[in-house]
This record gives structure tokens, C-alpha cells and sequence, in this order.
């Protein structure tokens, strides 16, 4: 296939001798060595699957199953570093692929730049949904001279057909394809039964998300579908099909992996009724299949208690956690990753149920587990317990959330000493930036408990920490080149606007007015009238209030026209976010006009 590519795709395997074959396929492996000493691509780290189009490729050149050993074949995979590439350069608006111009950029000057296209973007999957579905499938079906030509373009069609329909926003027609018992013919026969249901899964997520997000801006004819029936009928059309292809049995370990995968789907896609339904099938045959004592069994139990939470159907869900755990434990996995997790997910249902007892003795259970295979000081320990604390905070339980704050704090912040900024991956796989994120949160959240307790100035400092952690994370992000360091509406913009809203509060009670002005001072700044969100620029409107009210009360000459000016903002931002007639508007207005006619009094 390189060797092919390079000459113009002139290239027929079946033209040739072995002779020939053999030296062809003698350069192909010296060009991916080279492309591979590129970086240009990357050894795979799974074996080759035999797909219908390789098996279809040995019966037209008489090799047999035993001739090949799969194991000893390599895959090669895009580079991550290429791949970056190609998403920066999909999110361009110019019309090449020369990089846009900037200052480090030294091999190009600012005329040569290409400029940015001001027209429509290229409409490539409305373009692939017409090829696909004319010229192109029509020559799968007619080149009857190339096995290898006509499966490559077989496969793709099965794969990718309904991902280009949604893409060009033609929703109706990709639901009508996944539920399609000729296409889920093809896509099983083609990929095989494993991955023709994972694809079919990611398939009808992206059709729910399509449509969920063209119906909130479009009345498009094209949305005129019961999104439900749709996802349910194609979960069925693809299982069916599976079961119809099993070349075993209908209880297959293949065909148990299908059930799960769809299960697991159906809960990203909202229908946790029929998710759970899937996976207690799929859990059964892999008791039956494996016996009792396999982890695929286990994790297939949890599956199926997940799926159970989602539908509150608590006393089930514990029992099915607890069946998980049990399993684990015969299998010696009482430390694997997924027997943790399977745990954590039972502790938390008793907090939620109202067993704190049984959810403390679990979670202390799940911290020391971590410890043990992740360190005691490590980002994942610090994580859960991190988790615990906010469980125990929802449910009212705040000393007990404060200790475990305090205690995640302590535990990142030790996991994190040493540490250069630019280290970008910990052992938890979260990046160090990400980390000092997560610590500013439990510093809100430990000044929110404080704040509760009536510790005002304990609040105040940790709100500060928090607030400094926030502004640090900002900056890193910036430097970074990440646009959500300059987004409003990034979660960290809108936890500092909030955090300087309650320290400016805290400090108004403590009756520390210029203080209070000056944090009122910051979120002035962080705040944007176009860009924010309506919350944050409501916590503005607030404290345009509030420095009004702090102003008027010195009874000063010059802090009355502050004072004055502050509610004309508030006034004016009150309009723009609720109008003229709404209540709050109405009294802002009031009091406006009242201050203005006594200032006007004062002067005559």
C-alpha cells in the first residue's frame, strides 16, 4: 500500500510474480523504517487483527491462515506529534497549509504570510457523503480485478459513512443508516463483530449530540426524528446482526463484549434502562463462558451497578457493587485499577443512601489502596480523597469534609514538591498545571466550610490562596498558547470571579471597607461585558452595588459621587442583563434617581 501510493496507486498485488511482490514489499518496509526514524509514524502497540478484507485478500492470492503469523505483523499509527499538527492546521482559516505568521516564525516574512479566508469553509463531508454514496461505492461494487481496492473502499464505507452524514449535518439521513439492517450487514462484515459495535456505538453518541445541539439552533426538517426510538432501534439492529454473524454460538465471548460495549454506549447516550438491560446480558455470558472467577466478569458486574445507579435503583446497584467486589477478590485483583474504582463507586452510594458508617470504613478502604499501589503521597491519593471530602460536603457533613480537604491539600502538595512547572505529566497522568488547578478548588471549597463555621478571617485567607492558585493557572495556560486561558467562560475565570465576589463580602464584614473595594477593584477587572457569562457579570452588577453602598455610607461629598457612579454601572449592566421592567432594574433605577436628586439638593 506505501509502495502503491508513491507510484500513483498503480500498483495490483495480483499483477505480480513473488519475485516481484517480494521486492516491492522489500521497499515498503525500508520506507516505513524511515518514516518511523522520521517521526512520522509510530509502532503501534497492538497486534493486527485479521479483518474480512485481509482474509478476502489471502483466499484471491491462495495464502493460507498458516502461512501468516499476525502476532509478528507490525501496525504503525500516525505520530501524536504529526497528529497535533493536523488539528492545528484543521482549525486554520487560510487557504494553505503554511503556519499563520508570528515572531517566532523566522523562515517566513509577514508579506509572504497567507492571509486568512474570508469565504465558507470547504464543505469536505458533504463532499465524501457524495462520493460515498455514487461514484465511489459504485466502483466497489464494479472492480471486480482488485480484492484488495475494492475491501479498502468496502471497509471505509462501513466504517465512516455514518460519521461523514452527521458531520454535514444530515442527521436523518445517518439515524436512517444506523438502523439500516443491510448497513449493519456490511459494517460486521467489514470490521468484524468488535469493532463494527464500537463504531456503531461512537456513531450513535455523535448522532445524539448532533441533534441535541441542531435542534437548539435550527428547525431544520432534518431533526424531525424520535432521537430515542433512533439510538434504541440501532443499538438492537447491530446486536442482532452480531448474534446472526457468530460463527460459535449466540453466548460468545464476542458476542458478550459487543453487549457490554453497546451497554456501556448506551449510558454516554442517555438510555440507561436499556444500557442496563445490555450489560446484565453481557455479564451473564461472561459467567458463563469464563466462570465466576474472571476479571472480565467483574468488571462486567460493575458495569451493570453503574448502569443501575443512573436509574436509582440504589439496593440493586449496592448488591451488584458488592458482587463486583467479591469477584475481584477471588481473582486476586483486589488492587487492580478497576477493583479500586469498583469500590469507590459503593462508597459513594452509601453517602449518597445515608450510611456514613459503612461509606467511611469503604472509602478509608479505597484511600489506603491507593496509597499501597500509587504511593502515600501521590496526585491519585490525594484525588480520592479529594472526592471523599466533596461527597461528605454535599451531604452536609463539613467538619468531616473540612479534615479531608485540608488532608487532600496536604497530600498534593507533597506529591507536587520539587517539581519543575514545566514537568508535564505526573503519575497519575494529570499535568502539573492541572494540579495546581485542583488545589485552588480545595482552598475554595475549604473557605466556603470556614465561611459556613463562622471563620471569617480563616475564609478570607484560604478564598486568597485559592484566588492566587487560580491567577497562577491562568497564566500557565497563556503561556501555554491554550485559548481557555483567555476564555470568560473557562471554569477557572469563572471560579476567581466568584472567589473575589466572597472575599470582597467577608471583608465588608469584617468591616474592612477598603479592602473589600479593593477585591471589588480585581473582579472589576476579570470581568468582561460581552465575553462573561450572565453569572459572572450578575457577581459584577452586585459589587458595583456594594461599592455604592460602601461609598455612600462614608457620607463624603466626593464618595457620594462614587457612589453614584458605581449604581449607574450596576443600573446599566442590570438592563442589559435582565431589562427595563424587571424588579431589581426597577429598584437599582430607584434609588439611582434618589441619590441623584439629594446630590442635586446638596449643591443648591
Amino acid at each position: 500500500a506505501v509502495v502503491s501510493s508513491m507510484e500513483g496507486g498503480n500498483l495490483l498485488l495480483e499483477a505480480m510474480d513473488a519475485d516481484e511482490l517480494a521486492n516491492h514489499l522489500d521497499n515498503a518496509a525500508v520506507i516505513l523504517d524511515t518514516l518511523e526514524t522520521m517521526n512520522l509514524l509510530q509502532r503501534a502497540g497492538h497486534g493486527l487483527s485479521k479483518s474480512s478484507a485481509m482474509r478476502s485478500l489471502k483466499d484471491a492470492t491462495g495464502e493460507s491462515e498458516a502461512d501468516t503469523n499476525h502476532s509478528n505483523h507490525r501496525c504503525y499509527s500516525m505520530h501524536e506529534s504529526i497528529k497535533a499538527i493536523a488539528e492545528d492546521m484543521a482549525k486554520r482559516k487560510t487557504e494553505a497549509f503554511a503556519p499563520l505568521y508570528d515572531e517566532f516564525n523566522s523562515f517566513i516574512t509577514n508579506t509572504d504570510a497567507i492571509p486568512e479566508s474570508t469565504g465558507p469553509p470547504f464543505p469536505f463531508d458533504e463532499c465524501m457523503v457524495i462520493m460515498l454514496t455514487g461514484e465511489v461505492a459504485d466502483m466497489a461494487e464494479s472492480i471486480q480485478n482488485s480484492l484488495c481496492e475494492r475491501w479498502n473502499i468496502e471497509e471505509y464505507i462501513a466504517e465512516n459513512m455514518p460519521l461523514h452524514l452527521i458531520r454535514a449535518k444530515m442527521v436523518k439521513k445517518a439515524s436512517e443508516v444506523l438502523i439500516d439492517q443491510d448497513f449493519c450487514t456490511r459494517r460486521v462484515v467489514a470490521l468484524g463483530p468488535i469493532e463494527a459495535t464500537r463504531r456503531h456505538v461512537s456513531d450513535l453518541i455523535d448522532l445524539r449530540r448532533a441533534h441535541s445541539h441542531h435542534k437548539e439552533t435550527s428547525s431544520s426538517s432534518e431533526l424531525d426524528l424520535n432521537i430515542v426510538d433512533a439510538i434504541q432501534e440501532g443499538s438492537a439492529c447491530i446486536i442482532n446482526e452480531v448474534i446472526r454473524q457468530s460463527q460459535e454460538s449466540s453466548k460468545s465471548v464476542n458476542v458478550a463484549i459487543c453487549l457490554s460495549t453497546m451497554g456501556e454506549g448506551l449510558i454516554k447516550a442517555r438510555q440507561p434502562r436499556d444500557a442496563s438491560q445490555r450489560l446484565d446480558e453481557a455479564a451473564g455470558m461472561y459467567r458463563e463462558r469464563l466462570g465466576q472467577g474472571d476479571i472480565d466478569v467483574a468488571r462486567a458486574v460493575n458495569a451493570v451497578a453503574k448502569s443501575l445507579v443512573k436509574i436509582n435503583e440504589t439496593r440493586a446497584a449496592l448488591i451488584r457493587f458488592g458482587e463486583a467486589s467479591s469477584t475481584y477478590e477471588d481473582c486476586n485483583a483486589s488492587h487492580h485499577f478497576d477493583s479500586i474504582a469498583n469500590l469507590q463507586g459503593m462508597a459513594n452510594l452509601f453517602v449518597t443512601s445515608g450510611d456514613f458508617q459503612a461509606a467511611t470504613a469503604l472509602y478509608e478502604n479505597v484511600i489506603s489502596r491507593k496509597q499501597s499501589v500509587h504511593g502515600e503521597f501521590s496526585v491519585a491519593t490525594a484525588k480520592t480523597i479529594n472526592d471523599y471530602a466533596v461527597i461528605l460536603a454535599k451531604n452536609g457533613r463539613m467538619d468531616d469534609a473540612l479534615s479531608r480537604y485540608e488532608m487532600a491539600r496536604a497530600t498534593y502538595e507533597t506529591a507536587l514538591t520539587g517539581l519543575p512547572p514545566s514537568m508535564s505529566w505526573l503519575n497519575h497522568g494529570e499535568s502539573a498545571a492541572k494540579c495546581g488547578f485542583d488545589m485552588a478548588l480545595i482552598n475554595l471549597n475549604i473557605a466556603s466550610i470556614k465561611s459556613k463555621k463562622g471563620d471569617v478571617a480563616g475564609a478570607i485567607n484560604s478564598y486568597e490562596v485559592g484566588v492566587q492558585g487560580l491567577r497562577k493557572y491562568k497564566e500557565e495556560l497563556e503561556l501555554a498558547g491554550d485559548e481557555a486561558g483567555k476564555n470568560k467562560n473557562s471554569s477557572h475565570m469563572r471560579h476567581l470571579v466568584s472567589a473575589l465576589g466572597r472575599i470582597g463580602s467577608l471583608k465588608l464584614k469584617q468591616g474592612d471597607k477598603n479592602g473589600a473595594l479593593e477585591a471589588y477593584a480585581s473582579l472589576f477587572k476579570e470581568v468582561d461585558s460581552i465575553e462573561s457569562p450572565m453569572a459572572s457579570r450578575l457577581e459584577k452588577a452586585k459589587a458595583h452595588i456594594k461599592c455604592a453602598t460602601i461609598y455612600r455610607q462614608s457620607g463624603e461629598r466626593d464618595d457620594n459621587k462614587h457612589a453614584i457612579i458605581h449604581l449607574r454601572e450596576a443600573l446599566n449592566m442590570y438592563t442589559d442583563l435582565y431589562g427595563a421592567k424587571h424588579k431589581d432594574t426597577i429598584a437599582v433605577a430607584t434609588s439611582l434617581q434618589q441619590w441623584m436628586e439629594e446630590e442635586h439638593h446638596a449643591r443648591s
